[in-house]
């Protein structure tokens, strides 16, 4: 495989997101499905922080035309990034694989990248779900939580959609993957909700379709009837975006579900409780955990609090109002980063370590 394919899979594998290494080179293969060899090149001299037009022409011995055709194909195809900065200009930035490009790409994936995708999945990439901070982390329900409490505004998904100026929805990559390698589940496909602080934002789009803020807010409301996880970046500030998981395909919980890793997504502030007094023993709670956290014990459901995510799914099962969220003690409460750069900055010393 060229060396440019493998000096970017170095450089991605630096982004504290991770993008491990293997013996059989299947990254290499998957770089070469989105970037041609001219792309890596250019592309492996770029990092996480950003570079202007003149010092990417020149460190690649180009001229600044040619340079940002090249770099423009890149932004448009979502294989990196660029922004504006004052005195500098555009400047240019590599972008994660996971959450970043990959997800970028559903529109465009075939067989071949998907059949790619889940062997590098399982020869290397699960392993960077044990990192910490967890790439993603669990919102709970909204409804299920107590209406009597504060609550941190991080903990509900109406915090973002409120904030946000543009709505919109696409296709979940992580369904559209294991569809491709004959491995799809009967979840709703397109139901990945994306916001932004910019009116507009998505009305030019070919892969995101523009919502209004009810019909964002409908789209929860469903994904919570078929009982997918809401899951969102880790971090206070800067979410754009609330994932609807199920185990059977999102890439985060496989983690946990094929390979054990009980951090692959941080928990909420809460925690399921029954009140036995109330509990009818009819079973509908179990089917509903996404995590193995309930069981029937004499008669009356149990949670395994060790096991318990915090996601509220189980509530709305409960027909007798047995089951109810409990936020968790001071002591126990683990903020997420307050924003992207800091959960980069933690997420690296922990890779060092």
């Amino acid at each position: 495989m060229n060396n440019y394919y493998e000096k970017l899979a170095s450089e991605l594998d630096r982004i504290p997101n991770g993008f491990p290494r293997t013996k059989s080179g299947v990254e290499l293969k998957l770089l070469a499905k989105l970037f041609s060899s001219e792309d890596a090149a250019l592309a492996s001299t770029l990092t996480m922080e950003s570079k202007s037009l003149e010092e990417i022409a020149h460190e690649n011995g180009i001229g600044e035309a040619e340079a940002k055709s090249k770099l423009i194909s890149m932004v448009k195809r979502g294989l990196i990034d660029l922004k504006r900065e004052e005195g500098r200009g555009f400047v240019f930035h590599l972008i994660p694989f996971v959450v970043g490009f990959y997800e970028r790409q559903n529109a465009k994936i075939d067989k071949e990248f998907a059949e790619l995708f889940e062997q590098y999945y399982h020869e290397a990439f699960h392993g960077t779900m044990l990192a910490q901070p967890s790439v993603h982390r669990v919102i709970p329900l909204e409804k299920a939580i107590p209406v009597d409490i504060d609550v941190m505004p991080y903990e509900k998904a109406s915090t973002y959609l409120d904030q946000a100026q543009s709505w919109g929805v696409l296709d979940c990559i992580c369904r559209v993957q294991k569809q491709l390698i004959g491995q799809g589940c009967n979840h709703t496909v397109k139901n990945c909700l994306v916001f932004s602080p910019r009116p507009g934002a998505f009305q030019k789009s070919e892969e995101i379709e523009s919502l209004t803020r009810e019909e964002a807010l409908e789209i929860l409301a469903e994904a919570d009837r078929e009982g997918l996880v809401h899951s969102v970046n880790n971090a206070q500030k800067e979410v754009y975006y609330v994932c609807n998981c199920c185990t059977c395909s999102c890439g985060v919980l496989r983690g946990m579900v094929e390979y054990g890793s009980e951090n692959s997504i941080a928990r909420s502030d809460f925690y399921a409780v029954v009140d036995p007094d109330l509990c009818t023993a009819c079973e509908a709670c179990l089917d509903r955990c996404a995590f193995n956290a309930m069981s029937m014990d004499s008669g009356l459901c149990e949670v395994d609090k060790a096991a318990c995510y915090g996601c509220g799914l189980c509530i709305n099962s409960c027909e007798t109002g047995a089951l109810s969220l409990l936020q968790k003690s001071p002591e126990e409460l683990a903020p997420p980063p307050e924003d992207e750069e800091a959960w980069r900055r933690v997420r690296a010393a922990f890779r060092k370590n």
